[in-house]
């Protein structure tokens, strides 16, 4: 195959590549009714995440209903892992995906961290963003986080095996959720 037959293969994967991420996946409504803001609970080496109608399990946190999006690294040197209903993808650094459940857009993007990958997600027309990194980073390296990410608002780091929560919109370096089934309660960002 010559260089112009390669050069236009490429170019037809990259441009079906972004056509498949253009079209978000819609989700079904639930029936109750939809809470205006969010939180983050710590549960065990993972979280459980709700904004506006939506629950997010990270890293096999279990919750009392079922998730609508699961999230996990199979390794913190892996790309990261999402399941929506029985359908699994990868998500290799730099791609996204866009979802979207009533009124609410999710966009998750996988990111270079400082050490491992990061997912970001991307609630709603920038109401708030959540970082989470696949692997532990050294303490002293919060405070560069906000710098790494701008725009996130809140940071989902694993310290001491666990998952913590890091809000990015403060000077302070306040860790939450070392005391798991407490949630991190945040709300619409005004940008």
């Amino acid at each position: 195959m010559g260089k112009a037959a390669m050069a236009a293969m490429a170019a037809l994967v990259w441009w079906t590549c972004l056509a498949a991420q253009a079209a978000p996946l819609r989700l079904p409504v639930n029936k109750e009714p939809v809470a205006q803001g969010g939180s983050v609970t710590a549960t065990a080496q993972g979280a459980l995440i709700r904004y506006r109608g939506w629950l997010l399990a990270v890293d096999g946190a279990v919750s009392e209903r079922r998730p609508d999006v699961l999230l996990a690294w199979a390794d913190a040197g892996q790309a990261p892992q999402l399941q929506i209903g029985s359908t699994r993808r990868t998500l290799p650094t730099w791609s996204g995906f866009e979802l979207v459940k009533g009124r609410t857009r999710l966009r998750i993007t996988a990111l270079p961290g400082p050490e491992a990958p990061a997912l970001l997600l991307d609630f709603g027309e920038a109401d708030y963003r959540i970082v989470i990194l696949a692997a532990a980073i050294e303490r002293q390296a919060y405070r560069l986080l906000a710098q790494r990410f701008p725009g996130a608002d809140l940071a989902l780091l694993l310290q001491d095996g666990r998952r913590v929560m890091l809000p990015l919109v403060s000077s302070r370096e306040q860790v939450f959720g070392a005391e798991q089934a407490v949630p991190y309660r945040f709300s619409k960002i005004k940008r």
